[in-house]
């Protein structure tokens, strides 16, 4: 069976289940890794970029090493000129969508809302922040 990717499944799952009565839906772009910039156009509207997290991905074995847990980290960096009310409310919104659809994703067991953190930097007009999300798979058979 392929691993999943993380990443991919998270990003398409914000972008099914957008609710744009709340907040105007971002267009979502997923980092893969390639040495090219990243370019986008914020007079179009807000982006959402995800990317594996630090750690990506990680294995603690329980009891006798057979099965263990696996947790797999995300961070999505979230980018508006709308102002920091509309950063935190992409902010909510992505929050909501994780704790309503905590156990929906088919390749993992529970998807979690870790935190938010607003990055204040020395751009004009442009509001940055970064929300990190983990995957669980608790007590898998670990493959040798």
């Amino acid at each position: 069976m392929p691993e999943p990717l993380p990443v991919n499944v998270v990003l398409a799952d914000l972008d099914s289940q957008w609710n744009a009565s709340n907040v105007v839906e971002p267009f979502f772009i997923e980092v893969t890794g390639n040495n090219e910039p990243i370019r986008f156009d914020l007079n179009r509207g807000d982006h959402v970029i995800g990317r594996a997290g630090s750690p990506a991905f990680d294995e603690e074995p329980i009891g006798n090493w057979k099965y263990g847990n696996r947790t797999y980290g995300i961070e999505l960096e979230v980018y508006t000129r709308s102002g920091r009310q509309r950063l935190y409310d992409l902010m909510a919104e992505i929050r909501r969508l994780c704790h309503s659809r905590m156990h929906s994703l088919t390749n993992f067991q529970r998807q979690q809302f870790m935190g938010f953190e607003e990055e204040t930097q020395e751009h004009a007009n442009v509001w940055m922040g970064t929300i990190e999300i983990e995957l669980v798979n608790n007590a898998v058979l670990l493959e040798t």
